[in-house]
This record gives C-alpha cells, sequence and structure tokens, in this order.
C-alpha cells in the first residue's frame, strides 16, 4: 500500500492537464484556414516560378508536430533549441512578438457548484464577453481554441468538502452546453478560427463513456451533431479506481460516468497487472497501452463520422516521480516490479513514443490528408514543472540549461527534416445552371490544399485546373501566395472561373504547384479531380424511399 499512499500525496490533485496559471500570452501571427471566394488569386506568376532552382523547406523552422507545454514566460527562449512548432499554456493570451511556435489558446470551464452539489451553468475563463474571451480573439485570428481542460477530472475523493477545484471539474451534460456556447461566440467573431474539444485524463472506456455522454447530449440539445475542427487527447496511464473500485486520488472516475468502467490500482501485486481492468504503475510507460489509447481515440472518431479530422495529442509524459517529493530523500519511487522511474526509463518512453506517433498509420482509422497518420501533432508536459511530472521536465530547475530528459528531445527532434508535402483536399464548384438548354454557364472551380510536411510552405506556388485528365487543356491559374501551414492541420483554397460551359456534365482535373516551385517529399499525389453538372434550371434531387 505504500506506493497508493504516496501517490495520493504527489499527484492527489494531479497535474495531468498542466495548471491553466495564466502565466503565458501566444506567440506569433495565427494563420488563416481558407481563402473565400472573394479572396480568389488574381496576380500574375512571378518570373520566378519558371526557374530551374525551386525553394526548399526551411531547414531550421519549427517543426509543427512537436508542441511543448511552457508554463512561465523565462522558459520561452527555448522552444528554437527544441524546434517546437506549437505551445501552450492551459490559457488564453495575446500574441508574444518573436515566438515562432504556434500558440494553443485554451478557454477553462468550470461547472457551478455548491459544496458537493453540481449546479446548473458555468463559468469560463476568460468570460465570454467582448472584454473577456472577445478580445483574445481579435488579438489572434486564426487561432485553435482548445474549450476546457480535463473537464471529466472531478474533485479529490478525500477532500469531503469538495472545494479543491481540480481542472475544468464539469458533467458531461453541461460541458456540451458550455462547448456550443463558446464555440458560437469564437466562430461569430473569427471564422478563421478552429475550435478542439477538451482533452480527457486519458483514453479509457470511462472516458469513452464521458465524451459519449457529451456527443449525444449535445446532439439532443441542439439537433445536430457537435460540431469540432480537431479532435484533441490526453495519454496517460493511471489507475481511477482503487482495487476495491472506490474512486482514487490519481485520475478518479470520469464524472458522470459508471464506476465499473474505471481501470483499477495493482495494490502493488504485480500479478493483477496481467488483468485488463487494472492499470499497474509500471504500465505507465507501456508503448502498448499508449497505442491502445490512440487507436481507442482514433476509433471513437470514426465510430462518430469524425474520422476525416485531424487529432492532437496536447498533453503526454511520465507523472510518476524518480524520488519522493522529501527534501534530501535517496528513494526512489518503485513500480510493482521494484523499477525506479529514472530520467533514463523517461528518455527511453520519449523515443519510443516519437517514433510511434510519427509513424503510426492505419487506412481504417487515420486522417486521410495526413497520409492516415493516427495523430497530427503532440505536446510533451513540459518545459519545467517542479510537480507531478517533474522528472519529465525539459529544464533543470534553473532553467538555464536543458535537463537530461530536455537534450533527448533536442535530439530527437533533430533527426527529422524539414518537409513539405502539398496534396488536393476537397475539389469542387459553384452551381452551374443556365435559363435555357442553348445558353451557357460560368461556374466557379476550388480546390482545398493541404500541406501534409513538417513545415510551413515558403513562397507562392501555382494551381491549375485543366479540362482533361492528361492535364494539357488549361482553365486556369491560381497562385496561393500564403503559407500552407505542415501537419495538415489547415487548408488554402484556390479558385478560378471556367466560363463559356454547355448544359451537360464536365470533369476537371487540379494540379496543386503546377508549376514546380516548391521541393516535395512525394510529387505524385498533387492532383485532384472534381465534376460540374450544368443544368437548365435550378434542379433537385428527388427523395426516394426504398
Amino acid at each position: 500500500m505504500r506506493n497508493q499512499r504516496w501517490m495520493r500525496y504527489i499527484i492527489g490533485w494531479l497535474v495531468l492537464g498542466g495548471m491553466a496559471l495564466g502565466l503565458i500570452p501566444p506567440p506569433g501571427e495565427a494563420s488563416r484556414i481558407a481563402q473565400s471566394p472573394s479572396e480568389t488569386p488574381r496576380a500574375f506568376l512571378p518570373m520566378v516560378f519558371r526557374s530551374e532552382d525551386p525553394t526548399f523547406p526551411d531547414s531550421s523552422a519549427p517543426l509543427c508536430r512537436y508542441g511543448v507545454a511552457v508554463l512561465s514566460t523565462d522558459q520561452l527562449h527555448w522552444l528554437p533549441t527544441w524546434r517546437a512548432g506549437w505551445w501552450l499554456n492551459f490559457s488564453t493570451s495575446r500574441p508574444i512578438p518573436g515566438v515562432t511556435a504556434e500558440f494553443v489558446q485554451v478557454v477553462r470551464v468550470r461547472q457551478n457548484k455548491m459544496g458537493c452539489t453540481y449546479l446548473d451553468g458555468y463559468t469560463t475563463i476568460p468570460t465570454l464577453t467582448e472584454d473577456g474571451l472577445g478580445a483574445f480573439i481579435r488579438a489572434a485570428p486564426g487561432s485553435l481554441w482548445i474549450v476546457g481542460n480535463e473537464p471529466d477530472r472531478g474533485p479529490n475523493p478525500e477532500d469531503l468538502s469538495c472545494t479543491a477545484r481540480v481542472q475544468d471539474d464539469t458533467l458531461p451534460e453541461v460541458y456540451a452546453q458550455a462547448y456550443h456556447d463558446i464555440y458560437t461566440f469564437i466562430k461569430q467573431r473569427d471564422p478563421t478560427a478552429q475550435v478542439a474539444n477538451a482533452g480527457l485524463v486519458q483514453v479509457t472506456p470511462g472516458r469513452l463513456q464521458y465524451l459519449d455522454k457529451v456527443w449525444e447530449a449535445y446532439q439532443q440539445r441542439y439537433g445536430q451533431a457537435m460540431p469540432v475542427d480537431v479532435w484533441n487527447m490526453h495519454l496517460y496511464i493511471l489507475p481511477e479506481a482503487r482495487p476495491d473500485g472506490r474512486p482514487n486520488g490519481i485520475a478518479n472516475i470520469a464524472l458522470g460516468t459508471d464506476p465499473a468502467l474505471a481501470k483499477r490500482e495493482s495494490g502493488d501485486d504485480p500479478r493483477r497487472c496481467p488483468d485488463p481492468q487494472v492499470y499497474c504503475y509500471a504500465e505507465h510507460d507501456s508503448l502498448e497501452v499508449f497505442a491502445e489509447q490512440v487507436v481507442a481515440m482514433r476509433a471513437w472518431m470514426k465510430a462518430h463520422g469524425q474520422q476525416n479530422k485531424p487529432l492532437i495529442l496536447s498533453e503526454y509524459s511520465i507523472l510518476y516521480p524518480y524520488r519522493y517529493p522529501h527534501e534530501h530523500s535517496e528513494t526512489c519511487f518503485k513500480d510493482e516490479f521494484g523499477q525506479c522511474f529514472t530520467p533514463e526509463r523517461v528518455q527511453t518512453f520519449m523515443s519510443r513514443t516519437f517514433e510511434y506517433l510519427e509513424n503510426a498509420a492505419d487506412p481504417a482509422l487515420g486522417y486521410p490528408m495526413d497520409g492516415y497518420r493516427l495523430v497530427q501533432r503532440w505536446l510533451w508536459f513540459s518545459a519545467y514543472y517542479r510537480g507531478a511530472g517533474r522528472d519529465s521536465s525539459l529544464l533543470t530547475p534553473t532553467l538555464n540549461a536543458l535537463s537530461a530528459v530536455g537534450e533527448r528531445y533536442r535530439d530527437e527532434v533533430a533527426r527529422h527534416a524539414s518537409t513539405v508535402n502539398l496534396r488536393p483536399g476537397s475539389v469542387g464548384s459553384s452551381p452551374g445552371y443556365v435559363k435555357s438548354p442553348g445558353d451557357r454557364a460560368t461556374v466557379q472551380l476550388y480546390v482545398q490544399i493541404f500541406n501534409n510536411g513538417s513545415v510551413a510552405t515558403l513562397g507562392p506556388f501555382a494551381v491549375t485546373f485543366y479540362a482533361d485528365q492528361d492535364l494539357t487543356q488549361v482553365i486556369g491559374t491560381a497562385i496561393v501566395s500564403d503559407t500552407v501551414p505542415g501537419c495538415a492541420s489547415r487548408a488554402r483554397t484556390a479558385y478560378v472561373t471556367w466560363a463559356d460551359l454547355p448544359v451537360g456534365v464536365h470533369r476537371f482535373w487540379v494540379k496543386v504547384d503546377s508549376w514546380d516551385s516548391l521541393v516535395e517529399t512525394d510529387e505524385t499525389d498533387n492532383v485532384g479531380q472534381g465534376t460540374v453538372i450544368v443544368t437548365a434550371h435550378p434542379s433537385f434531387l428527388p427523395l426516394i424511399r426504398r
């Protein structure tokens, strides 16, 4: 029982989702998702596009897949050392000049409570007002906004007064309402923003039931599927209940879910580790269980019609300590097999999970625009934190040097090259119809362009539409001047006009980077296809019942 007692002492209030201290504003400019039709590129292509010297990716640019939780501004200058492409601090803030990594905003949500009684309604940080959240939206257009942080995490069961709030502590039905209100507030003020769900503590059967309840409550209350631009998860391997099934102070049973689904503690008995209902301390760094949670999240997404969406892992690392939190203690925290969570063990976990995340793909579950990868971006907790997870910190306590884990992060990321790879997404057109069969129609063609490389594009590139499969009959060429972010995280949209079309079916093709201005990892996936149907008058498909 020694480990159980110490774990409740060490992480009874559980950082997990980060401490949402609100210390840091976000950096950099945010990118637009797509051009509107009124922003159709009109410029002539400069002569450099005909050059034999195409643009190579920036070899020193931040890599979009790798992120770090940064909890104080004095840690920010380390981001380029790790080539981290994104960061967060579990709160919202304004941009910081000079910080090139993308800042991901987190709007905090808390259900109203009176003692241990959950009440209707909720509060947010910032408030849903023009001077509150509205000011941050205006300051950082095009941002990615995460709504809430571990709302499934309730109070410590040993806190009988329920006064200590741990993370966002919100029942699933209330979270669905909060998500709707925050999503609507953001999108009304910035249609180019992206909105993500809150990361839950981990992806276990109980947590997936919480997510089911959110999804169902949203559908029932608003009559539509919950709109999520980017799906989000946290990944820890932590027991949720004591061996007898009572809530523990480690992960806790997800709010509003069936306690029978909870993963149990081992009771320090290694014989219980093979039990699928048990999460042993020794499994905290299990790559097998890590992969199981990723696949479970992607399977849930597919079952709910969300496969064609990005998935980010916005927090993970090793939370169990190497040493107990005694000053001058020389005793390490041991798993059921007597093994300590040494810095070397943390480094090995980092390397193995980075390799898995870089390569895990499945056509049946993964994101099509990103080569069917299961996870698009991931974030390590943290640059430095003195509480739970402190032995995963990338910096030493003085903040003026890398820890051994920080050196491993730097070296792992350095092994990966800067890459760009464009590919077409959705291809389509505006409606085509004429008043009479002898008339001709003019339509607008469009293509969404994704980049599933590791860095953003440099410089403009051409997008050409063709009337034939051999790509010889040019309809028109658009120039995309905006950068296209990597990780297939956001699309740009190019448009051209196709005139003089008679009634009938007209196929067309489109090639991105049609003048080979960029160096890409794969030049064979740049062509897409669409169809225009021109009718004599606006028509509607009949409803056919079987």
